[in-house]
């Protein structure tokens, strides 16, 4: 039996978008900016996607820029802005970013002077406005934040940060998105850009937007041609931004759907735990835990994967890399032992049920 617990990292393609991706392909394969019929034809779906997606959003047109997903995004938000303003060199971020978040601060540090201000979760896991307006200053640029941390699911109020950065004209409010969407409700009015991906909401991988307020300019890090506003040269990934607006849809529409049995999945996940396991946190997104065992999460990750179980113990960004765990470590949780279990809709209480079978089993022998 193969149970996969791992939503968090990425999910399957919903067979609807990859049934319309497939016909996609078969039909269409022109340049979306060529002039003939067939051109203009792609051209046309894929302005109407653009349009679908910005009313999912409750924004305009004009602010939905389609990426190679939220790594992309993250970096054209922040070093985009950046270096398209080079007089402000302050920037503020936290320390349990998502990697292409943090190395983009990195980046910005080391290579191009900026001041870096990394802010640090209190004891909920979370990172408040308050804590945001203290690092603000007249130098400030840009405070970028991400809504839910992929590691142990803490939720961020990016709504309430954005006001109080907007308190402070001239600075502006970037968050990643990317695991609250289609799960959390969000209003994006007062934050000024946002990043999302396509394969953790059961979209394609390499597909994914940066919504971006209109009038933000930013210093594209792709040159090219006319495509996506002139932020990112190159040939347009047409068909896999057509049916962005299709999973964007049915990931709302599940949000609704399926929310009752997220909440049985996640209540059984807890209840049906071993005594041997520690909850290190269960206080955010309700589909992601964090625990620890008396096993290393090497042993432990091995031993589940034998039994054909998919977790994780880290952000799979950095699993092939041996660096610390920023986020694990600024909560105070032991990363040599903690894993990472998350699930979705399409999991089900006997799949979760075996999972605390083998788990029993596998701390039976080893622990």
């Amino acid at each position: 039996m193969k149970v996969y617990l791992d939503a968090v990292s990425t999910t399957a393609v919903d067979p609807e978008v990859r049934d319309t991706y497939k016909k996609l392909l078969d039909e269409y394969y022109c340049n979306s900016d060529a002039l003939y019929d067939d051109g203009v034809a792609i051209y046309d779906m894929q302005e109407k996607a653009r349009e679908l997606i910005a009313s999912y959003l409750g924004v305009k047109k004009n602010e939905i820029v389609f990426t190679s997903g939220a790594s992309e995004s993250n970096s054209l938000a922040i070093k985009g802005l950046c270096l398209k303003h080079p007089e402000k060199k302050h920037v503020i971020t936290s320390i349990y970013e998502h990697s292409s978040v943090y190395n983009s601060f990195k980046q910005l540090e080391e290579d191009f002077g900026y001041e870096v201000s990394y802010l640090l979760p209190d004891e909920n896991g979370h990172i408040t406005p308050e804590a945001v307006e203290k690092e603000i200053r007249n130098d400030t640029l840009l405070v970028s934040l991400m809504e839910v941390n992929n590691e142990i699911g803490a939720v961020n109020d990016v709504e309430a940060i954005a006001k109080t950065v907007k308190k402070h004209p001239g600075v502006y409010f970037h968050a990643d998105i990317t695991q609250g969407l289609g799960k959390l409700d969000i209003d994006l009015k007062d934050i000024d850009m946002a990043s999302f991906s396509a394969h953790k909401i059961h979209g394609l991988k390499g597909s994914g937007a940066l919504y971006k307020k209109a009038h933000i300019e930013l210093l594209p890090l792709i040159s090219g041609g006319q495509q996506e506003f002139s932020l990112r040269g190159g040939t347009s990934n047409a068909l896999t931004n057509i049916v962005l607006a299709k999973t964007l849809r049915i990931a709302l529409q599940n949000k609704e759907k399926y929310h009752d049995k997220l909440v049985m999945l996640h209540d059984q996940l807890i209840n049906g735990l071993d005594e041997r396991v520690k909850i290190n946190y269960d206080k955010g997104l309700l589909t992601l835990i964090n625990i620890s065992t008396p096993l290393t999460s090497e042993v432990l990750l091995n031993a589940l994967n034998d039994k054909g179980i998919m977790v994780s113990s880290k952000s799979t960004c950095g699993s092939r890399k041996n660096e610390e765990n920023r986020t694990l470590k600024s909560m105070g949780i032991d990363e040599d032992h903690a894993i990472r279990v998350s699930f979705d809709h399409t999991n089900t209480i006997e799949e979760i049920s075996y999972f605390h079978k083998i788990l029993k089993e596998i701390l039976d022998k080893y622990a």
